[in-house]
């Protein structure tokens, strides 16, 4: 903060204080009535609570050698004020006290008044001051800003002219950002604490059931709902085994989801009677990306009588569930090609793969495609990037009891088998090791898999969805992706837009603000015209993803930090683009599908045809092109007729 004492500042203020009207010899004071002093107190009182913490041992130094210590608001009212020399009775004949108001319009050039207008540290001292009354007075006063920069206060330390020190005005300076410290503290502990709050009240006020478990299988915290649902209560399931709940075979099929991030799961059996059998299964990671615990809700059954008896079954209950559309905001033309494409290809069982930035809604198109295959089972998520290399085989393919040290004693079964009858969908299938890229291969060419530890395949009906930021046919020119398996994932192709490039912004933001605070179960929020314009200008390196987190702090901050009914710019964090483009633009670019250039054509068909070893019908089903086309393709480019001589030699 930059100390500023210079004539300008003095004159400046001087001039300000006779355009204001104030009489240099007759100063026409300001005092708030009581109840208007204890509302201004109120409305500041995180600012005064961290102002008491940090200054105490100020005053306590400052009080034996004539100083006082104030604290203003915005509007130069003193709100608090500390000290007991003999200095503070003759202050108070000038008003220099709790209440009183200190701003330049009302006692002209001053420490507190001038601060607030020059937004700067001051000391004015003696004569310096406008009004004759108050040239006794020597002050020096420092501004004091919320954490987003807005103006609160003052905190001014007062004394005799005769006391006068020019390193007064260091401390006091000094004490205001401590002061300004101390406030963001408290502000983010305040927050933490009302963000931890209201997630017990959503939990608790839910009309679904809602449990949480952590890693060992132990019950954490069960809602209202759960209670009714399972006739127990919460206090006698906490700390307990999730196999009280679901039965041993429900509680291990549950665990064996942990890595996943989000999961439906049908249960084939559960401890009580009048359990519904399918669950979503949310997954909690903390900051290293590793499980925390494990949220679990029974899957939402749709309301309403069935168009037949007026009355629904159970398993028409399930079908309905199954089917509903999720809601998805498409009215951008790129993203209603995407899902039109979608649609087409939901009822075949191609093996789909999605391509696309980070934060774009691949698991999202994913999951709309499952729910339009009309596939029986779960829809299951694996992020290959989250597991350990180590372990990924035994997530994919499970194992038996014994199986290798740590094992389970019972075994474990695998995403495959948890997967069976639905869709598993693989997130992040560029990060999967070389060596269980051959096994995946296998299992995909075979439709069986065989746990660890075992000799017996099983075999699987399962539709895989993969999904990638990375371009995989890079990948495989640079022998970090296995071409065969390469070509088995890309049998079809959905390429999801970038945020930056879609239309539908505005109704993306409005979306999730309704969606939060309808989360939140807090009333609407509005966004103002300026918040919305620089939603508008960012570049959105996280895409959607991005977007929701930004909205969702945002509405905290307005509402439960600042009490507002609207969103507006100052509630924004929006970070740097260079802070997170790595991940999204930068390291994981989405370039033009190959083929689209001569040059790329004619790698991809080399590959195609080393892979398939000379066989054209083969490469040309790897390519999807025909027998003719590929033909010609061979005679346009005399590199690929050499490589197939030399294949079939």
């Amino acid at each position: 903060m930059e100390i500023l004492e210079s004539p300008q500042v003095l004159s400046a203020s001087h001039q300000r204080s006779r355009q204001f009207g104030v009489d240099p010899d007759h100063v026409v004071n300001d005092i708030l009535s009581g109840g208007e002093l204890r509302d201004r107190q109120s409305r500041l009182r995180p600012l005064l609570s961290a102002a008491e913490t940090v200054l105490k041992p100020l005053w306590k130094f400052l009080e034996k050698r004539s100083f006082m210590v104030l604290l203003s608001d915005a509007d130069g009212y003193i709100l608090s004020s500390w000290g007991k020399s003999p200095f503070t009775e003759r202050a108070k004949m000038v008003q220099l006290s709790t209440g009183a108001n200190w701003h330049e319009r009302v006692k002209g050039t001053n420490a507190i008044g001038t601060a607030l207008m020059e937004r700067k540290p001051v000391s004015i001292v003696g004569s310096q001051h406008f009004c004759y009354e108050n040239h006794f007075l020597t002050c020096y006063a420092a501004p004091l800003y919320t954490s987003t920069g807005e103006l609160i206060g003052v905190l001014d330390i007062s004394g005799d002219v005769h006391a006068h020190h020019p390193h007064t005005l260091g401390m006091v300076t000094a004490a205001a950002m401590a002061c300004q410290s101390r406030l963001l503290l408290e502000e983010s502990r305040r927050e933490l604490t009302l963000a931890l709050h209201a997630a017990d009240a959503i939990m608790q006020t839910c009309a679904q059931p809602l449990l949480s478990v952590d890693g060992e299988g132990k019950i954490m915290r069960m809602n209202q709902a759960a209670e009714a649902l399972f006739h127990v209560q919460a206090s006698r399931c906490v700390g307990q085994s999730l196999e009280m709940l679901f039965g041993k075979h429900g509680a291990a099929s549950i665990l064996s989801l942990k890595n996943g991030d989000i999961t439906e799961l049908r249960l084939e059996e559960s401890a009580r009677s009048g359990v519904p059998d399918t669950w979503i299964v949310r997954t909690v990671k903390d900051e290293r990306k590793h499980p925390f615990c494990t949220i679990l809700s029974p899957m939402p059954a749709p309301s309403g009588p069935s168009a037949g008896d007026g009355r629904t079954s159970d398993a028409d209950k399930k079908d309905e569930a199954r089917s509903a559309p999720q809601r998805i905001i498409a009215s951008c033309p790129k993203v209603k090609q995407v899902f039109a494409l979608l649609r087409h290809i939901a009822k075949s069982n191609a093996t789909v793969l999605i391509r696309g930035e980070t934060g774009t809604g691949k698991e999202i198109a994913a999951r709309e495609l499952h729910r339009q295959s009309g596939r029986k089972g779960p829809f299951v998520v694996v992020n290959c990037g989250a597991i350990p290399e180590s372990l990924i085989e035994s997530e994919l393919f499970g194992y038996e009891k014994g199986a290798f040290t740590g094992a389970q004693q019972k075994g474990q079964m695998g995403k495959f088998e948890a997967a069976n009858q639905g869709t598993l969908f693989l997130d992040e299938i560029g990060e999967l090791p070389l060596a269980s890229q051959a096994v995946l291969l296998r299992v995909l060419e075979e439709k069986r898999v065989t746990r660890i530890g075992s000799h017996v395949s099983k075999p699987v009906d399962v539709r895989i969805v993969a999904a990638t930021n990375r371009d995989l046919y890079q990948e495989v020119v640079q022998k970090r992706f296995r071409a065969d398996l390469y070509f088995r994932l890309n049998e079809m192709e959905i390429v999801l837009p970038p945020l930056r490039e879609r239309t539908d912004l505005d109704e993306l933001i409005r979306h999730f603000l309704h969606e939060i605070t309808a989360e939140l179960n807090i009333p609407p929020l509005s966004i103002a015209p300026e918040a919305m314009h620089l939603l508008r200008q960012y570049q959105w390196p996280g895409n959607i993803r991005q977007l929701r987190h930004v909205i969702r702090q945002a509405v905290f901050r307005a509402h439960f930090v600042k009490g507002k009914d609207d969103v507006g710019p100052g509630d924004l964090q929006l970070p740097d683009d260079e802070l997170i483009e790595s991940d999204s633009i930068r390291e994981n670019p989405l370039p033009e599908k190959p083929g689209r250039t001569s040059g790329d054509e004619e790698s991809r068909i080399a590959l195609a045809l080393l892979e398939a070893g000379g066989n054209v019908s083969q490469a040309a089903r790897y390519l999807k092109m025909g027998r003719t086309t590929l033909y010609r393709k061979l005679k346009q480019y005399p590199r690929l007729a050499a490589i197939r001589k030399e294949k079939n030699e």
